[in-house]
């Protein structure tokens, strides 16, 4: 048996206590409101590097969680970058989640369930396993890889940003890579892979209007103005009838596709009648369909009203003219839309429009990057998918969810970002019932076995 062979057969024999790693960090309610937890969640992971054959050490400190830094040398000099994060959201209400328990593994019909198992526990732990086998087969690696594991990714990454901020190189010692695999990827319903080239970026904004002292009586509303419609009538100015957002300047740093990305889009599949079904329409917006809903779907920047409140209607229905209202949106971007720029964007939207006495409190964005669906570790990629599943990965243009990756971005501008994991496209993250499918999850194991070995023999 090869080394790749030895690799394989060892994650069999030891997938029960693989399976027991994933219900012991998923045990630990690492949200941000839990500090305890989140530092019981960091100390199990340098155990388990340590266990795996992997010196690991924290670095950040001071405001905010610390992140785990962690290295292995090989045999060549190539370097894959492993990036995920230990913080999960909240489970919301336990009786949503089928067996009560948002922070205890269920395994039921092949699929494990818990909070964090797929966002972002599970791929982080199941990357130390595949490291750890390489090494117990064959006493080495045939590449280095590295690990930088963040607590704050679901709260913005504050904590990453300021480490990057101040200690640039630092951070760039521990993140200099050839690629750098982003914390997940998903399986279609069939089990088949895909690998994602790209993070979406997105901002969101409190607005908030004021229109007198107090609520007054419904029959003032011909005299008194209303905080309500004031709102109403800014928002209404922000998109029209055809999705379209009017924010003067939205589109100008958007990077058209690529004829090899329009290619790859037009196989991309995309079962629409079942997302139909499923989210109970009769057509998606404008009637999109085909070739052009994908596009929609992965090419569109979007601007969602996530929040209206006026009247606190809560406490009950009262005949008023209310005094203040309130707003969030959010807006996910596409490459290269930069969402600071965006904010002064829409200060000015709201200026131009006679709207300035709406204010806006920008609660922070993050920049989408981009990266080419030809480059090299792709390639890799899909030898690797060949060994494990038989077929190459279906490759997808971005994640469609935000995340932090302009930060390594910052410090390593070509360095290529491709999100590949055990996720499924029905994981459910951040909702009751996230899971993983087991022969995802260890296929997804193997396969950045494979990648590791194939990229050292490359």
């Amino acid at each position: 048996m090869d080394v790749l062979e030895r690799a394989f057969a060892y994650v069999d024999e030891h997938r029960e206590e693989y399976l027991k790693d994933l219900g012991e960090i998923c045990s630990f309610p690492s949200t941000a409101a839990h500090a305890e937890a989140l530092e019981n969640t960091r100390t199990w992971i340098e155990k388990r590097l340590e266990r795996a054959g992997v010196s690991a050490k924290r670095v950040g400190g001071g405001e905010g969680n610390d992140m785990i830094a962690a290295q292995k040398n090989g045999t060549k000099d190539k370097t894959v970058l492993f990036y995920n994060h230990y913080d999960v959201v909240e489970p919301g209400d336990p009786q949503k989640w089928d067996g009560g328990d948002p922070y205890r593994v269920r395994i039921e019909n092949g699929r494990m369930y818990a909070r964090g198992i797929s966002d972002n526990k599970g791929p982080l732990v199941s990357r130390i396993q595949a490291v750890e086998a390489l090494i117990a087969v064959s006493g080495e690696l045939p590449v280095n890889v590295k690990f930088f594991f963040e607590g704050d990714e679901e709260t913005s990454s504050p904590s990453m940003v300021r480490y990057q901020n101040m200690h640039m190189e630092e951070f760039q010692e521990h993140t200099k890579a050839d690629v750098c695999f982003w914390e997940n990827g998903r399986h279609d319903q069939e089990g088949n892979p895909w690998s994602r080239f790209g993070v979406r970026g997105a901002c969101a904004f409190n607005l908030k209007v004021t229109t007198a002292a107090t609520d007054v009586h419904g029959r003032m509303g011909a005299t008194v103005p209303s905080a309500s419609w004031r709102l109403i009538w800014a928002l209404s100015t922000l998109k029209s009838s055809d999705e379209k957002v009017q924010i003067e300047g939205f589109y100008d740093d958007v990077i058209p596709p690529t004829q090899e990305e329009l290619e790859f889009l037009k196989k991309f599949p995309y079962d629409e009648e079942k997302q139909k079904q499923k989210l109970g329409l009769k057509q998606f917006v404008l009637g999109a369909s085909g070739e052009e809903l994908k596009k929609r779907v992965y090419l569109e920047p979007t601007l969602s009203v996530c929040g209206l409140e006026a009247g606190e209607l809560y406490n009950g229905p009262r005949g008023i003219v209310p005094h203040t209202a309130w707003a969030r949106i959010s807006m996910y971007l596409v490459a290269d839309q930069n969402p600071d720029k965006i904010a002064g964007q829409l200060r000015k939207h709201l200026d131009k429009n006679g709207f300035e006495d709406v204010e806006v409190e920008y609660l922070g964005g993050t920049w989408p990057v981009k990266t080419s669906l030809k480059t090299p570790a792709a390639d890799v990629l899909d030898k690797a998918s060949e060994l494990v599943y038989y077929k190459p990965m279906m490759r997808e243009l971005t994640q469609l969810g935000s995340g932090p990756a302009i930060v390594f971005r910052n410090a390593w501008p070509e360095l290529p970002v491709i999100g590949v994991g055990p996720g499924n496209t029905a994981s459910n993250h951040h909702a009751p019932n996230e899971n993983l499918a087991i022969e995802d999850y260890f296929n997804s194991l193997k396969c950045m076995i494979a990648f590791l070995y194939e990229w050292g023999k490359e």
